[in-house]
């Protein structure tokens, strides 16, 4: 795994892991929520929700757990604390939330370009988007089933 901190143009920093077997980045939700001025706590809500896509890793020199998320499920992580968000750090998320999507569209828009000229390429990454969908809905309704047992108890 190769880490990076980037500064963000707020003057913020937010932490970085590249998977290089994977290829997959992930962000740090503690580095995340600072950048949004949210408590550090609220990264261990992932765990519940995100399950087995979430890496944890013990740093002494962070005083305790880091939590690191595929990127590509960090505006599902905003959208599942946005409403634990004290007001002051609400339009910072949502403007974050809302640069990833734009970020990702254009991206998709990109990647669709691309697609259109290699069909054996196309049919492979929407094969491979049907199975993402289909675990994350899976791992929802397994959370959703989760916290109703822990409720009835």
């Amino acid at each position: 795994m190769i880490t990076t901190t980037e500064t963000t143009p707020a003057g913020g920093k937010i932490q970085l892991k590249m998977n290089m077997e994977s290829l997959q980045l992930r962000v740090e939700l503690k580095s995340l929520l600072q950048l949004f001025g949210a408590q550090a706590s609220l990264a261990e809500l992932a765990i519940t929700e995100f399950g087995d896509e979430l890496r944890v890793e013990e740093a002494q020199e962070a005083g305790g757990s880091l939590y690191y998320l595929p990127l590509r499920l960090t505006p599902d992580f905003i959208d599942h604390i946005l409403d634990q968000l004290c007001p002051n750090s609400r339009p910072a998320a949502i403007e974050y939330l809302n640069k990833y999507r734009s970020a990702w569209s254009r991206a998709d828009h990109d990647t669709a370009q691309l697609l259109e000229k290699n069909a054996d390429l196309r049919r492979a990454l929407q094969l491979s988007k049907k199975q993402d969908q289909m675990a994350h809905t899976l791992r929802k309704m397994l959370s959703s089933l989760q916290k109703n047992r822990q409720l009835a108890l």
